[in-house]
C-alpha cells in the first residue's frame, strides 16, 4: 500500500500503471510543495483528481478543495479515499473541466486509464471506450481559486489560455504539460502576464526559454506563480 506521511491509498491497477506510480519521486516533490506552502493558499482546484491523492494532501493543509474527475471508475475510488481519510474540505465533482459548459466525448484508455482524456486531446492506442461526460467552464473556477493543480491529459493549454491578468495576479498553477504544442502555447501566453514559470525538470529553476519547458509527463510539473515554488 503506497504511503506518504501517513496517507495510505489501497492498491489499484489502472492497466499498465498502478497506484504505486502516483507516489513516484517526482510526485512526492509536489507533495512536499504542498507541505512547504501550507499557509500560502486557501482555495485549491484539483483538475484531473484521479483517485484523490492531491485532494487529500491539500485538504490536510486546511484548504478548501474542489476536485474534478470525469472517469466514473476513478471518481468512485476518489470518493472512497476522500471519505476514508475524512477529507471534509474536498468537494467532489464527477466531471471534466474545459473552457465552456456542456457535454463532450471522453476517451477511456483501457490499457492505462490514467491516460484517459477528452476526445481529440491525444492520439491513444489500444482498446478504447468512449462515452459522454459533463464539462464545466474553468474561468469561474480560476476566479474562485488561489491555487490549481492541473493534470488533464492534453487539455491543459485550453484551460490556461483563458487565464486573465487578474487571475494570474492571484492564482498559482501546478501543471502537467503533455506535449510540445501545449508547452509553446502556455509559454507564450504567460509571457505577458504578471507571473513566472518554474520547471521541475530543471530542479525548479525559472524557465528562461522554450528549451526549459516540460513537453512530456516524464519531465515533471510546471509551476506558474508569482513567487518561486520553494522559498
Amino acid at each position: 500500500m503506497p504511503n506518504y506521511r501517513g496517507l495510505k491509498i489501497p492498491f489499484i491497477s489502472f492497466g499498465s500503471v498502478t497506484s504505486d506510480d502516483l507516489f513516484c519521486d517526482k510526485e512526492q516533490e509536489i507533495f512536499d510543495f504542498y507541505s512547504a506552502n501550507k499557509d500560502r493558499y486557501k482555495r485549491a482546484l484539483d483538475i484531473g483528481a484521479n483517485i484523490g491523492v492531491h485532494s487529500i494532501l491539500t485538504d490536510r493543509n486546511g484548504w478548501q478543495v474542489r476536485a474534478f474527475e470525469p472517469d466514473v471508475l476513478h471518481c468512485a475510488e476518489l470518493m472512497a479515499n476522500v471519505n476514508s481519510h475524512k477529507a471534509s474540505c474536498v468537494q467532489i465533482n464527477c466531471c471534466a473541466v474545459s473552457d465552456h459548459n456542456g457535454n463532450e466525448i471522453f476517451t477511456r484508455v483501457k490499457g492505462n486509464t490514467t491516460g484517459s482524456h477528452l476526445k481529440g486531446d491525444k492520439n491513444p492506442y489500444g482498446e478504447l471506450e468512449e462515452f459522454e461526460v459533463q464539462v464545466v467552464d474553468c474561468r469561474p473556477l480560476f476566479d474562485w481559486a488561489d491555487f490549481a493543480k492541473i493534470d488533464c491529459e492534453g487539455h491543459e493549454a485550453i484551460l490556461l489560455l483563458t487565464v486573465t491578468p487578474e487571475q494570474a495576479a492571484k492564482t498559482d498553477f501546478m501543471v502537467e504539460v503533455g506535449n510540445e504544442k501545449n508547452a509553446e502555447l502556455i509559454y507564450n501566453h504567460f509571457q505577458n502576464l504578471p507571473t513566472k514559470l518554474w520547471a521541475q525538470k530543471n530542479n525548479w529553476r525559472e524557465v528562461e526559454s522554450m528549451k526549459d519547458m516540460p513537453t512530456h509527463h516524464s519531465h515533471g510539473a510546471l509551476f506558474i506563480g508569482r513567487e518561486e515554488p520553494f522559498k
